[in-house]
């Protein structure tokens, strides 16, 4: 199926709704970023505050407002028979400076020039109401770190020396794999990596959107960058340049919630290329045994 048949709801139609319940607010600390949520109910609380329980913070009211409605729908998209329950894929469109989404679970709208939106989530179960929250976080994580001159990259990243590492691929490239077979440093990810522009320079800001890695404990604050690269398991490790044209490519190719909305964000291009002449991306050909920083610069 594909979900451009569904395409987001409009802003205003989430002023109909009503709250989903009424648990206190709940403050999380995102790379650095503060996001306030309200509207919850208790089980949904719960649920995040065990998620992302080393990122909350205290009530921050003057935090990213999100608030969290009862979508009254079942589903936002028919569930097909063949589908399994998991995360999906999202519909996106801009609405003027709002970001809209739409997937089988949820519904909702992000304006990062108003620090503020909101998320409409079906009764139904067959997304969970806490990965709902976290894909509506990811899409507006995505897009407020281009905004900064940043990005939400599709990549593992270990942090060594108090320096960021950052490792590109595609799922089942071994992102995961190189996580946890490193005989050093501490994996901030295995799936999905913040980097921000900050005014001293890119920093990969620690976030709770891991993938399968599950060892060491959650890694908080903000790293320079030491390297960035483009994985391939192989026979025995070493380094390859990687032109700047294919270094793009990749480096597109791993923008998830922004790389199909190119055509109408051409700016996104400009961000990467900026990044690219800061950080050359290298190809990495590593081996199992964990040991791949050996060709790789100290930190």
């Amino acid at each position: 199926m594909s979900l451009n048949r569904f395409p987001p709801p409009s802003r205003d139609s989430h002023r109909k709704l009503a709250e989903r319940g009424g648990a206190a607010p709940l403050s999380l600390d995102l790379g650095g970023w503060l996001y306030r949520f309200h509207g919850l109910d208790e089980t949904l609380r719960r649920d995040l505050e065990t998620r992302y329980g080393a990122f909350l913070v205290p009530d921050a009211p003057a935090a990213f407002q999100v608030g969290v409605l009862d979508g009254k729908a079942d589903q936002f998209i028919p569930v097909p028979q063949s589908a399994a329950p998991g995360p999906h894929p999202l519909s996106l469109m801009w609405e003027g400076s709002a970001l809209l989404l739409r997937s089988y679970g949820f519904t909702g709208w992000i304006s990062p020039d108003e620090g503020r939106g909101q998320i409409a989530l079906a009764r139904g179960e067959f997304e969970k109401p806490a990965w709902c929250v976290e894909n509506f976080l990811r899409a507006g994580l995505a897009w407020r770190a281009l905004d900064e001159g940043g990005m939400l990259l599709h990549a593992a990243s270990l942090v060594r020396h108090d320096r960021a590492f950052l490792f590109l691929g595609a799922s089942g490239s071994g992102k995961s794999t190189l996580a946890s077979i490193s005989t050093e440093g501490r994996v901030v990810s295995d799936d999905l990596t913040l980097v921000r522009k900050m005014p001293e320079g890119y920093r990969v800001a620690g976030t709770p959107f891991r993938g399968t890695y599950a060892g060491g404990v959650p890694v908080k604050g903000l790293f320079p960058i030491a390297g960035v690269y483009r994985i391939l398991q192989a026979e025995r490790n070493r380094l390859q340049e990687c032109p700047a044209r294919e270094a793009l490519a990749i480096l597109l190719a791993g923008c998830p919630f922004v790389v199909d909305q190119l055509a109408t964000r051409p700016e996104v291009l400009d961000r990467l290329s900026s990044f690219q002449a800061t950080h050359p991306l290298a190809y990495l050909h590593f081996t199992l045994r964990g040991d791949f920083w050996s060709v790789l610069p100290l930190a």
